[in-house]
């Protein structure tokens, strides 16, 4: 049978080799650069327009068999181990709120186990979601992204309620936004200083929005895995400028930023008397260290395997019934739900949570190493450092290092959990549409040609 002889048949007949219909675009436009190469070659060399696209169709070979070939190359690259130990510890998380705060329910409403189901059924709904997410359409409206997020963040400061002086559904927006100042550096990709500029810029509104929060841990989470992707993307030549230079101006950047935290951390009085409080909260145990101390007294009692034994201290009695000793620590079954872990089960579970939680990240972390696109890379590279941010804080907050609200991903909190469930699902769309991800080719500025007399 004749093959085709146009361009357009032989992409056609290429794309129905093709199963993943989201690989059938990519292959197809590369194909067709290609094809149009080699059709500009031919009437280069005097032969008529139908004629040379002809012969670049001849020239390309048999469609079926190229498709075929195309259609190796281009398979989604499934990433069932990391989806099986997400869902195993979104799974062990819920199960976790309610076992270890069940003994409260009589004295507080919100500790129900209907909603320890539902956020496990939603995270897992979530994560699914966002794991089969087209990452190359993000990518393509990059800016919109952004700019979206950027509303959703400034309308939740208006319209979200207030808890413990925090807009509550800002904390939770505000943890995408290392990923979406992924996307803003590739929205800026391919220019010289200017787009430098725009990329130093855009991160101002994020961290705006995350002081009006004000959100404390997610502000220093974004400057500093912002600067990182910027440093890379500096690297990775997304920008026309010379690197070392840029990743100086970027670094001059970086030290101004550090100073200004170190000023508002220990320079002004408030803060300065947290920092005090951090480091030595006895010489306040019953005021603004009692959190710290308070956490401290439930590790020293807690065992190895097995629940911890008795407090010194004099428990409340209400309704008259006496409290459980873990629920004399403020926010027990919340930020400070891996202490009453400890207590309540021992110290050995709590360190095989986070040696499972260790192997998540470090997988992630391992996999966007190995990423051959960089677009998905410093995605995914944001939401693996994004979680473990969240992981460090939370590890210090307790061993009674109180500074700021910090949750354990996947863990602590039901919604928290969800938003790390769609973080995840969206760092596992990035490794699994490897293959048809691509880097726009940057310009590469022309160099003057000087002349000779």
């Amino acid at each position: 049978m004749p093959g085709p002889e146009t361009v357009r048949d032989y992409l056609d007949a290429v794309e129905a080799q093709i199963r993943w219909k989201r690989a059938r675009a990519v292959a197809a436009r590369e194909l067709e650069t290609h094809l149009e190469d080699q059709r500009e070659e031919f009437l280069a060399e005097g032969h008529p327009p139908e004629e040379a696209e002809r012969l670049a169709v001849e020239e390309m070979g048999d469609p079926v068999a190229v498709g075929t070939e195309l259609d190796r190359l281009h398979r989604p690259r499934p990433q069932w181990g990391m989806l099986a130990l997400t869902l195993a510890m979104l799974l062990v998380g819920s199960w976790l709120r309610y076992a270890l705060t069940r003994a409260g329910a009589p004295w507080d409403e919100e500790l129900d186990p209907f909603r320890c189901a539902l956020s496990a059924v939603a995270g897992a709904a979530v994560l699914m979601v966002a794991y089969f997410l087209d990452v190359s359409r993000l990518l393509r409206w990059a800016k919109w992204v952004y700019i979206g997020a950027v509303a959703v963040g400034v309308l939740s400061l208006h319209l979200s309620p207030t808890v413990n002086n925090a807009s509550y559904f800002t904390r939770y927006v505000v943890l995408f936004y290392p990923a979406v100042y992924a996307l803003w550096l590739y929205a800026c990709r391919g220019k010289d200083w200017r787009g430098l500029l725009a990329a130093v810029t855009g991160g101002i509104p994020l961290t705006v929005v995350c002081m009006y929060a004000p959100f404390v841990q997610g502000m220093l989470q974004l400057m500093v895995i912002g600067c990182f992707l910027l440093l890379l993307a500096i690297w990775m030549g997304w920008f026309t400028l010379p690197r070392r230079q840029g990743m100086a101006a970027v670094g001059g950047l970086a030290a101004v930023m550090a100073g200004a935290v170190m000023w508002l951390l220990f320079g002004a009085g408030y803060n300065a008397a947290r920092i005090q409080i951090f480091l030595h909260p006895e010489i306040d145990p019953q005021g603004a260290g009692y959190q710290a101390v308070m956490a401290r007294r439930i590790l020293g009692a807690s065992r190895l395997v097995g629940k911890g034994g008795d407090l010194p201290i004099q428990l409340n009695t209400v309704q008259g019934m006496e409290l459980p000793p873990e629920m004399m620590l403020p926010e027990w079954n919340h930020d400070f739900l891996p202490t009453t872990m400890v207590y309540k089960l021992g110290w050995l579970p709590y360190l095989l949570l986070l040696a499972a939680l260790a192997v998540l990240l470090l997988w992630m972390l391992r996999r966007c190493a190995c990423q051959q696109s960089q677009s998905g890379k410093l995605l995914a590279l944001a939401v693996g450092l994004t979680l473990a941010g969240q992981s460090a804080f939370a590890v210090a907050l307790n061993l009674g290092f109180v500074l700021f609200s910090a949750q354990l991903p996947l863990v602590t909190g039901n919604l928290h959990s969800m938003v790390d469930c769609a973080l995840i699902g969206l760092a596992l769309s990035a490794f699994r549409s490897e293959s048809i991800l691509r880097d726009t080719a940057v310009p590469v500025p022309r160099t003057p040609q000087t002349q000779t007399a």
